[in-house]
Order: C-alpha cells, then sequence, then structure tokens
C-alpha cells in the first residue's frame, strides 16, 4: 500500500530564532559537520500534488530492503550517501573553510559512537560513513562540540533522493531524478544561522520501456551531478558571497553497483522469508552489535525489544 512521507528536516524540531540575513559561513570557521545521511530508498515525488510516496513495508524500511535487496535504489543506498557527503566536505574545505568531519577528528564524541542504531536501521535514515543520523538539533551538544574541537558553527545536512516522470504534454516519456539538500546551522552558542532547502531535477531522463520499467541504474546516475548543483547553490550562499564555485576541481562520481559484502544472518535472509522473520533477524544482528560496543544485555533489550535472556544466548 503507497503511504505518503514527509521530508524529515520540515519536522525537525529546530526552534532557534531566525535571521535576516545570510550568514557567511567564513565568519563561523571551522565547521563541524554533525551528521549527513539520507533516505534509503529513491520514491516517487508527485509533482501534481508536491507530495512524496512509497512502496512503504509492513513494518519498515528494513523489510523493503531484504525483499528487494537486487534493486539498484536500494543497492547503492550507502555509496549514495557516502560519496554526497564526501563531496559536500571537499568543496567546503576546496571553498576555503576549514572543516572538522569524522576523517579530521574521529575523537569527538559526537563521532565516536557513530554508526546505525536500531531505530535508525529499521527507520528511513541512512547516515553516511562515520555519522549518527541525527534529524533534530540539540543546543547542548551543538555547544559540547564546538567547545571540544574550537568549531565556530555546525551544521546537519539531508539528502533526499527522489524519482519523478519526465513528461511530454501530458504523456509521460521517462523517469528523471530529483534531489532534495537541507541544511541546518548554528553558531558555537546554538543560535541558527542556517536552515535551508535546496532542490533539482535532472534534465536526462531514462526512457521508459514499458509504463512500469525503466534502467533504473540510469536515473541513479543522474544524482552525482545534481549533489554538485545542491552544494554548489549552498556554497553560493552562505560562503562565496553569491559568486559560484570553480567547477574546475571537481568531477561528480558515478554511482556503481557494487556486490554486497557478505554480512550477518539478517542481511543474507531470503526474499521469500517472512516479515517477522526478517525483523527479528535484523534485532538478532543488530543486538550483537550493540553488545560488542559493550551494551548490557539489559540496555540491549530495551532498543532492540528481545528479552535479556535470548540476548544472552546470542
Amino acid at each position: 500500500m503507497k503511504k505518503l512521507l514527509f521530508t524529515l528536516f520540515a519536522a525537525l524540531p529546530f526552534l532557534y530564532g531566525c535571521s535576516s540575513v545570510p550568514a557567511n559561513l567564513n565568519e563561523y570557521s571551522p565547521v563541524a559537520i554533525m551528521t549527513i545521511y539520507s533516505n534509503p530508498s529513491v520514491p516517487w515525488y508527485d509533482e501534481k500534488t508536491g507530495k512524496e510516496s512509497v512502496e512503504d513495508g509492513i513494518i519498515s524500511g528494513a523489510v523493503n530492503r531484504l525483499i528487494n535487496k537486487k534493486n539498484p535504489e536500494q543497492e547503492t543506498v550507502q555509496q549514495r550517501i557516502d560519496e554526497a557527503s564526501e563531496l559536500f566536505s571537499q568543496k567546503l574545505r576546496a571553498a576555503g573553510l576549514s572543516v572538522i568531519d569524522p576523517t579530521s577528528n574521529s575523537d569527538l564524541s559526537i563521532y565516536k559512537d557513530a554508526g546505525k542504531n536500531f531505530a535508525d536501521y529499521l527507520g528511513n535514515t541512512v547516515p553516511a560513513a562515520g555519522y549518527d543520523a541525527i534529524t533534530s538539533s540539540n543546543g547542548k551538544k551543538n555547544r559540547m562540540t564546538c567547545r571540544e574541537s574550537g568549531a565556530g558553527s555546525v551544521l546537519y545536512v539531508n539528502f533526499r533522493f527522489q524519482k519523478m516522470y519526465a513528461k511530454e504534454g501530458v504523456h509521460n516519456k521517462g523517469i528523471s531524478a530529483r534531489l532534495i539538500m537541507s541544511v541546518f546551522g548554528t553558531d558555537s552558542n546554538g543560535n541558527k544561522i542556517i536552515n535551508k532547502e535546496y532542490k533539482a531535477v535532472s534534465e536526462d531522463y531514462a526512457p521508459l520501456i514499458k509504463t512500469d520499467r525503466w534502467d533504473k541504474n540510469e536515473v541513479l546516475s543522474f544524482f552525482p551531478e545534481l549533489e554538485n548543483q545542491l552544494i554548489n547553490r549552498f556554497l553560493s550562499d552562505f560562503v562565496l558571497g553569491g559568486e559560484l564555485p570553480d567547477e574546475t576541481a571537481f568531477k561528480p562520481s558515478t554511482i556503481k553497483i557494487k556486490k554486497p559484502a557478505e554480512k550477518e544472518s539478517a542481511d543474507t535472509a531470503t526474499p521469500e522469508a517472512s516479515a517477522e522473520d526478517a525483523v527479528l533477524a535484523e534485532k538478532r544482528a543488530t543486538a550483537k552489535k550493540l553488545l560488542e560496543r559493550g551494551m548490557t544485555a539489559e540496555e540491549v533489550s530495551e532498543v532492540t525489544g528481545l528479552s535479556a535472556e535470548e540476548i544472552k544466548k546470542l
């Protein structure tokens, strides 16, 4: 069944005062990137209603990924957000900003325990490598990160990957890629300096082979250029004073399908497995990872819903 979903950033409890003049991040450098994350699939965007819809699973995106694991839209999700994350950090540095992220300071509290938790994995967020998917701002955490790192500002970045019909008159002729990038930022005191959403649709499209068939890999190949466009617009607004960055230094990479590495039992479940079995497998796999991180069986039980006795047997 189809279920309407809304962009996560639209619902975030960012209760900060607004600034009428766009901030210039050069005045708030170094910049600490708190999170970069995305949605786990490539849902449909309906231009007529302005809403997003996606085939949703019985309980969560995790079940969808097990059932549709050979779909490149799901298969490339981690690579997709990792490439967007790398491009975002690189372009900020190329624009002259000092950037603090997991590759430059893994000792920060915000990055030490980074990784997908159980709620992330079963939900609709996929963090880039080294990050947690932080979907709401916390002034205390922002100030602590700036204090620990000497940062002058913090950024929260969300990419939302979508697809939509390319039309010729009233007729559908193909599938285009659509991308939303939302950026929220505060200064070292927790005062809001940025809250901006950027959108772009690919000029190219994958032609329809049949009404419900097209080259999904071709649509995915359009996203790197859209990432480049949106990051450039962000830099123009908040770093370069209205100028666009020099394009010669960057070429967005094309997403390639990689053979998935062997993972734990949750990832090797067959598509025929029932939704209940799939969710149980996810819980057990996650419980093992949490135990490895040093959590007690009782703490893991609270996160996963498994009994402490069952967790001790893993």
